[in-house]
């Protein structure tokens, strides 16, 4: 004789609490082991993934339009078409989307055991080669092929058309590389042995990069660390300590090699008494904020992108959303960051393995306080930074890594 209770019956069998018939619903169901009895549990709505692809689908097909109304003045200037650069983001993207559909069909302990390890290294060596043409450019040694400097900074890879800013592939094998050692290192989480090889390859990787004069990415690779590791078990006294230590650092590199980070943070305090040097760019993105108004001047019909705006189709692209779009588009913008961020940690809570769970919070985190800097920048709540809008602004490597990224969260939640 068996006994039954409302959605479960002993254990060795599986019901569900509720049930269709003839009808298809989005609901999906997992099953959970609570005190001896199988439990089938109905999740209702969109999946985790579903929001996560929806949202930066969403944010890839609006970064097409504003980049290619944010360059077309600059293009045809440049005595190219007005839709070259657009044409250009159009085809990273579709490269991007190849590289996401096949991240998300490599299963989960792929990505662990074999692509982390050789992620790290070559991101370890893309780095060292543009490392190495800034030491010899200091000393007045031969120029390395392919290292590309523009504005004084030191970041790409490539030539001609075809430039690969190594700093953006960084990120991701850092995610995978630490999500890797802090699965199997599980046991050692909150001792100092464990912290040695983990602020070896991450000062090794953000000295690099801060050659590279860039701090904001530096900065970046350090908040992803501290989310991780506490995330995975570190005491929060331990994640305190290193936080304090990696701002004043931060705040050492700030004062001795500032240069024109000293100019942006004074002209954050008092943009006005810097118009024409360090506050020119906040104090132009902030006229052109307030130009759109709620509904925006239209697609296409933005002034700031007529010179006025620098790095209008790259840093400061919310910009020309807002001037454009108004308001509401940016919120848009704004609302499916949110709904990414959501998803991610849904993916990340559902996950069954260590790994897919660190990973996928990594790469929230990544794109989340990514975005976060570039909003807060572009309204004027941080000092001028060089860090793009994920999935919108201008760039190959930022777009094709962003949707690899995507794809490398599809396979921790298809796992899950």
């Amino acid at each position: 004789m068996s006994s039954r209770t409302s959605g479960t019956r002993s254990s060795g069998t599986r019901t569900s609490g509720t049930r269709t018939s003839g009808r298809k619903s989005s609901s999906s169901s997992s099953t959970r082991h609570l005190r001896g009895v199988d439990v089938e549990v109905m999740q209702v709505g969109p999946k985790a993934e579903h929001l996560l692809l929806g949202s930066a689908g969403l944010l890839c097909l609006l970064g097409i339009v504003m980049v290619y109304s944010a360059s077309s003045v600059a293009s045809v200037q440049a005595s190219q078409a007005n839709w070259s650069t657009g044409a250009k983001q159009l085809l990273w993207m579709v490269l991007g989307l190849c590289l996401g559909l096949v991240a998300s069909r490599i299963p989960l302990m792929i990505w662990r055991d074999r692509i982390a390890p050789v992620m790290i290294v070559v991101a370890l060596g893309l780095q060292f080669v543009l490392a190495l043409d800034i030491a010899l450019g200091a000393v007045g040694g031969p120029h390395i092929p392919f290292a590309l400097t523009t504005n004084g900074a030191t970041r790409w890879l490539g030539a001609g058309s075809f430039q690969f800013q190594p700093s953006d592939f960084a990120k991701l094998a850092l995610i995978l590389w630490l999500a890797r050692f802090l699965d199997r290192r599980s046991r050692d989480i909150g001792s100092f042995d464990l912290l040695k090889p983990i602020f070896f390859v991450t000062g090794l990787l953000g000295l690099m990069v801060l050659l590279g004069d860039d701090l904001g990415t530096t900065l970046l690779l350090g908040v992803i660390v501290i989310v991780m590791l506490f995330l995975a078990g570190a005491p929060l006294r331990q994640v305190g300590g290193i936080a304090a230590v990696a701002a004043s650092l931060a705040a050492v590199v700030i004062l001795l090699f500032g240069g024109f980070r000293v100019q942006r943070i004074a002209a954050y305090f008092n943009p006005s008494g810097h118009q024409s040097t360090g506050g020119y760019q906040l104090l132009q993105s902030q006229i052109g904020f307030a130009s759109g108004g709620l509904l925006g001047s239209g697609p296409g019909n933005s002034r700031a992108k007529w010179g006025y705006l620098p790095e209008a189709d790259t840093d400061f692209i919310l910009a020309i959303i807002g001037e454009e779009l108004g308001l509401l588009g940016s919120l848009v913008v704004l609302g499916a960051f949110v709904v990414f961020m959501f998803a991610g940690i849904r993916i990340a809570l559902r996950s069954s393995s260590k790994f897919g769970r660190l990973v996928a919070i990594g790469i929230t985190t990544w794109i989340g306080v990514q975005a976060m800097i570039n909003i807060m920048v572009t309204v004027g709540a941080l000092p001028t930074k060089g860090i793009t809008l994920p999935f919108v602004s201008y760039g190959g490597s930022s777009l094709m890594m962003c949707m690899l990224s995507v794809g490398v969260m599809v396979s921790v939640a298809r796992e899950s």
